[in-house]
């Protein structure tokens, strides 16, 4: 019976290193090529940390939605007040030569009516379907889905084409048009926070399941040329065999 030697334990170290390099060299394939840090089955817990971010990201971008289309309500109602003050200053001047013994009353009444009218149709003006001045608004403030309500004001008409009637209406528009003004304010606030939330969500959701490409592309350089030196190992390892047994001959 011829001798044999039946380990070469040499050629099976080599072979073990062998296989991995070549499942390095395969992950990182994987993730070069697909973008994921996941891929190849490994760190599966950024795809994880990277799902959860999404989730946050959608309800923050529902919430940036939900308070920039309330900035557009309180925007129109800004509008609104500013032309029925316009308004009511025009007919305050017109009640004040009403109020002239020379002024020629049928005149300025007419005049008067029409502008109590247009004060009127201009605090009726609608938005998205719906009355501005007076109808509450409950945006989402944030990704919890937690909300804020404001209601811009519905200024009342004026209560007579008088001085006093004009000059109360004037007024009380103005105070609503500040209460507006400060509730946008607070809006524009809050969608600048929502904003840079968002920023800050898109980048973690980067950052967590996204490649780098550099450091995969130098564990793929390496895995290679280990790979390439291992099989040349193999080769000569696995003539080992036939060294010793020549050793017999």
């Amino acid at each position: 019976m011829a001798f044999q030697v039946s380990t070469n334990t040499a050629a099976l170290q080599v072979y073990n290193n062998l296989g991995v390099h070549q499942v390095s060299s395969s992950q990182a394939l994987a993730k070069i090529s697909s973008g994921l840090k996941a891929a190849g089955g490994t760190d599966v817990a950024s795809l994880g940390a990277a799902t959860t971010l999404k989730i946050n990201y959608q309800a923050t971008q529902s919430a940036i939605t939900d308070v920039q289309n309330a900035i557009n309500t309180l925007r129109v109602a800004d509008q609104i007040y500013a032309e029925a003050i316009a308004l009511g200053q025009n007919g305050l001047e017109v009640a004040n030569r009403a109020a002239d013994a020379n002024a020629d009353t049928s005149a300025t009444t007419a005049q008067l009516a029409k502008i109590t009218l247009g004060i009127a149709s201009v605090l009726a003006g609608e938005f998205n379907g719906g009355t501005v001045l007076g109808t509450a608004l409950t945006p989402k403030v944030d990704a919890s889905g937690n909300t804020l309500t404001v209601t811009p004001a519905d200024t009342a008409d004026p209560t007579a084409d008088t001085v006093a009637g004009y000059t109360t209406f004037v007024q009380a528009a103005i105070d609503d048009r500040a209460e507006n003004a400060a509730n946008l304010a607070v809006l524009q606030s809050t969608l600048q926070l929502l904003n840079a939330s968002a920023m800050n969500e898109m980048a973690g959701v980067s950052a967590a399941q996204d490649t780098d490409i550099a450091q995969e592309m130098i564990t793929l350089t390496s895995a290679n040329i280990m790979t390439e030196a291992a099989t040349a190992m193999l080769a000569q390892a696995m003539q080992s065999n036939n060294t010793v047994l020549r050793l017999f001959q």
